[in-house]
């Protein structure tokens, strides 16, 4: 809510489609963190930056003038989050010197191949795709069939994490879709933040026959939202951009392309490696679809191996962790 309050007063969030572009906000943040829940002194603190892959060079330039001469760290380390996954990756799997790690983030989901930890820059792949755009399609979805939601960020932020899920076989959902089998369809229980803080998932006791009726929430106290195609449709956009108008390569697309960009002798143990992280990757069925997909686009004679964290969104920051232990910057 603070950072949407902050929006609306005409302070913009610091940062736009993954890039920090507003450094006053942000340094505002950072005098917060630093002062108070780490309370370090910058002056004795090495520092790990995560950045986003293929950033602008002014941007790296600012991040050092900014660490540097406003704060006065003692040193400062900049890279990507798939770098600390790759590091972390190879650290727990001494024996591969090669993986691909898929980061599905917030802005949008890169492809990077690494060897030996040190990124193929040639063969780095980004769809313009992440969980910012399927919360914003999830809402206009909701709001053009149901209720207005358009304002909703938050709410239908939720929504997606909890009832959004990934097709292995699009055409056999789309047909439970349209019998409103129970499998597909759900209720969803909305948050007015007084009695009910989060919402929550409530299936149906039974739904009529009357597709009208499908689109109606249950009379109850509750202000509730039925879903049903949209749960799957969504996250579908993943793989096939082109739904909504997107001229970019799918998810699996950019897969198999990224492996046929790096020498011919990586190619089987990048596909034997793929490492996917991310918010965007806890999707159910997303690490099932991508093994099936990849399967019918890869070479039979390779082996294909997904490997997702039981935290996917921390995988970065335990990569972070490991680093800054091997340099001997934590004691």
């Amino acid at each position: 809510f603070s950072v949407t309050h902050r929006a609306k007063k005409g302070n913009p969030q610091p940062f736009q489609k993954g890039y920090l572009l507003n450094w006053t906000s942000q340094k505002t943040i950072w005098d917060s963190v630093f002062s108070n829940p780490l309370k370090v002194s910058p002056q004795d603190t090495h520092l790990i930056v995560t950045e986003p892959p293929l950033n602008f060079t002014s941007i790296k330039e600012a991040w050092d003038e900014m660490m540097f001469e406003e704060y006065g760290f003692k040193s400062l380390f900049r890279c990507s989050p798939s770098t600390l996954t790759a590091f972390y990756y190879k650290q727990t799997h001494t024996d591969n010197q090669c993986c691909l790690i898929v980061d599905a983030g917030h802005s949008f989901t890169h492809i990077i191949p690494y060897h030996n930890g040190k990124q193929i820059q040639t063969a780095t792949k980004r769809i313009d795709i992440g969980g910012k755009q399927l919360c914003n399609l999830l809402k206009e979805q909701i709001s053009y069939r149901q209720l207005n939601l358009l304002e909703e960020t938050y709410a239908c932020n939720l929504i997606k994490e909890d009832v959004c899920f990934v097709s292995t076989s699009f055409y056999e959902e789309m047909e439970l879709a349209r019998k409103k089998d129970p499998s597909v369809l759900c209720e969803y229980v909305l948050p007015d933040f007084v009695n009910i803080h989060r919402g929550y998932v409530k299936l149906p006791d039974s739904v009529g026959d009357d597709p009208d009726e499908a689109r109606k929430p249950a009379p109850t106290k509750e202000q509730l939202i039925r879903l049903s195609l949209e749960r799957f449709t969504v996250p579908e956009i993943l793989f096939n951009p082109s739904d909504i108008g997107i001229e970019s390569m799918g998810l699996t697309e950019a897969i198999v392309y990224s492996i046929k960009q790096c020498p011919t002798n990586m190619q089987p143990h990048l596909y034997n490696n793929i490492v996917i992280t991310g918010g965007t990757s806890k999707f159910q069925n997303f690490k099932d679809r991508i093994i099936k997909d990849v399967r019918s686009c890869a070479p039979d004679i390779f082996n294909i191996n997904v490997y997702r964290p039981e935290d996917p969104v921390v995988e970065a920051w335990k990569g972070g962790q490991l680093f800054s232990g091997w340099l001997g910057i934590l004691t």
